[in-house]
């Protein structure tokens, strides 16, 4: 499996340019094609305040978003040119829709989204950050603060449950990894009976891509999946996390949706989240 294109989805609220240059890292390590883009939101989409702003204050809420996004593409253009890589540039707004909406929109051509992890109590940025993961059909890969890229494709944590979401994550991890890669399937729960079986058919499967597989499962005790994960992973020195994201279920929601928020809000490696 390749990454032909990733797109990396920016914000007028987050600083872009972490997330210009690791994204433009990892398309030239990858040989893809990258797309930026940015959406500017409608105020008239939001009745919860456009009903309340006069008519001149909204205007300059699009204007700034508009200056602001041109800020961004500048830096996402230097970024494309001193990686040397295929790039292109959109600008969108959402007009009628929601920000999220018009990131699904635009996004589901690639095959992998980038985005950086949401600022802690941003209004509506982890609404647009779960809709996008939840909606997108493809992989999301999110960027920690002070997280690198550059070298994806070495290693990984894999978190294994016997989910749709989980299956997913582990054959989407092979858009970032190279053959030979050291990956670690993970399990974490007190059953582990019950995952053996399915957890070895995986593991067999991404062994037949090339990479070297080690099963591992952990018992979480009073510790939490997600500290876990985290730990399991500066243990085996992964580059990044993939995980299945949130659940097709309320009842695995309710377990996978917990996990998700927490290496969302925690994690200090980059997660590829798969729904």
């Amino acid at each position: 499996m390749s990454l032909e294109t990733l797109a990396a989805v920016f914000t007028t609220i987050d600083p872009p340019d972490a997330l210009a240059r690791e994204a433009a890292v990892l398309a030239r390590r990858r040989d893809a094609h990258l797309l930026g883009m940015a959406v500017t939101a409608d105020p008239h989409a939001y009745p919860a305040f456009g009903t309340y702003m006069a008519a001149e204050l909204m205007a300059e809420i699009s204007r700034k978003q508009t200056r602001d996004a041109e800020a961004i593409r500048e830096v996402f253009e230097a970024a494309v040119r001193a990686e040397d890589v295929r790039g292109e540039w959109r600008t969108l707004s959402s007009g009628a829709q929601t920000v999220a909406e018009r990131i699904l929109e635009s996004g589901r051509g690639a095959d992998m989204l980038v985005m950086a992890r949401p600022e802690p109590d941003v209004p509506y940025r982890d609404d647009i950050t779960e809709q996008v993961i939840r909606g997108l059909g493809h992989p999301v890969l999110m960027l920690p603060p002070g997280a690198s890229l550059a070298e994806l494709d070495g290693s990984a944590v894999i978190g294994w449950s016997q989910t749709r979401e989980a299956a997913r994550a582990a054959f989407d991890a092979l858009l970032l990894l190279e053959p030979g890669a050291e990956v670690t399937l993970l399990n974490v729960g007190t059953r582990q009976n019950q995952a053996e079986g399915p957890m070895n058919d995986v593991a067999a499967g991404l062994a037949r891509h090339g990479m070297s597989v080690t099963v591992t499962h952990r018992d979480p005790g009073a510790e939490s999946a997600a500290t876990v994960i985290r730990r399991v992973a500066e243990e085996t020195g992964a580059a990044f996390i993939a995980t299945g994201a949130f659940g097709h279920s309320r009842a695995y929601d309710f377990v996978i949706g917990a996990v998700t928020r927490a290496l969302l809000a925690d994690s200090t490696l980059p997660v590829m989240f798969s729904k």
